[in-house]
């Protein structure tokens, strides 16, 4: 019977920071770690019955393990996890009797998150510039989902690219690697036409493939740094944290959230297709938007799609970051791989 657990008996970095400031240096029954912090298994029971009335159970789905390992890799792995819920699920009220029964996540939750696919049909084709949004903070409570923040330092450098559209041309200027002018700004993933934000990568690499360069293409790279006039905290929303679980009465607050931001950061991420239209573009548009409004953030952080090791960050304000040195590269290799598609 396990009594104990430790830190190492889980990857939620919020869970192991508790597990170190309030243990005693034991053994640990779960993973049999010694002269390590741990702490008694029955102080984590209002915890997990808090977490599990966030699922119901299905007749089909997934086992709670796949569901919290899949979503936040929670425990330090399956094994472990099989452990502990098989002795936490016993003693405490929860509509969940065993690890082997099929849960999702109660209506509720999915009704909250499953709202974006309904807000960006009624973007694109029923209302754009009157959309409910007492409906989505009141009642949704989505103003306070995007709250997990980085702060820009002044000696990060971010990328961004400009293809060439004649060979054996000099690199760009420094003053024409940043977006364009808002007369003649187009319409982006996160900006509307006239609009301009500041897109960027966090390594060369990223935004090469970012820019859909192609075999031989030209292309001038931009390292840009923080404006030297820039006193103040430059925050911006990350979409490429790590999500954690564990935070007693805001737990339910915590999936949604976590659940919401994956949704938008595959929109965001997605490169749009010859055969794609600007109309496509307005639900991250306005998610933007909502963000730079409710957070007061400079910017947001994501993942790419086309390049999964790498990031992207879009800013606001232009004027943030400055452009410090150009370089011109040619490309030598392109890698693409298909999928079949299958009717």
């Amino acid at each position: 019977m396990i009594k104990t657990v430790c830190q190492k008996c889980f990857l939620d970095e919020e869970l192991k920071g508790f597990i170190i400031a309030q243990g005693n240096i034991s053994v640990c029954d779960c993973c049999k770690t010694a002269e390590i912090e741990t702490i008694k298994i029955e102080e984590l029971y209002d915890f997990f019955s808090e977490l599990l009335d966030n699922f119901q159970v299905t007749k089909d789905g997934e086992t709670i393990v796949n569901k919290l390992q899949g979503t936040w890799d929670f425990f330090k792995d399956n094994s472990t996890a099989n452990k502990v819920l098989n002795v936490v699920i016993p003693e405490i009220a929860s509509h969940i009797q065993s690890i082997d029964d099929f849960v999702d996540f109660n209506d509720e939750i999915n009704q909250n998150i499953s709202y974006w696919r309904t807000l960006k049909e009624q973007l694109k084709w029923e209302r754009r510039y009157l959309t409910d949004i007492d409906y989505l903070t009141n009642d949704l409570g989505w103003d306070g989902f995007f709250n997990s923040k980085i702060t820009l330092k002044r000696d990060d450098q971010l990328y961004r690219a400009r293809l060439h559209n004649r060979p054996f041309a000099d690199p760009f200027p420094l003053n024409e690697m940043s977006c364009p002018p808002p007369e003649i700004s187009t319409s982006g993933r996160s900006n509307p036409a006239g609009i301009p934000y500041l897109y960027l990568s966090d390594n060369p690499e990223t935004i090469l493939y970012e820019i859909t360069a192609s075999y031989l293409d030209e292309v001038s790279i931009g390292t840009f740094t923080m404006s030297d006039h820039i006193q103040h905290e430059i925050t911006i929303s990350d979409f490429t944290e790590i999500p954690t679980l564990f935070h007693p009465s805001e737990v339910n607050k915590r999936i949604k959230s976590t659940l919401l931001k994956k949704s938008i950061s595959i929109d965001l991420s997605k490169p749009m297709r010859r055969y794609d239209s600007e109309l496509d573009y307005i639900p991250t548009q306005f998610i933007c938007e909502f963000i730079k409004v409710f957070t007061h953030v400079q910017g947001i952080k994501f993942r790419s799609s086309l390049h999964p090791t790498g990031n992207n960050t879009v800013l606001f304000d232009k004027e943030i970051l400055t452009c410090r040195v150009v370089e011109k590269f040619q490309i030598h290799n392109v890698t693409i791989k298909g999928k079949k598609v299958i009717k």
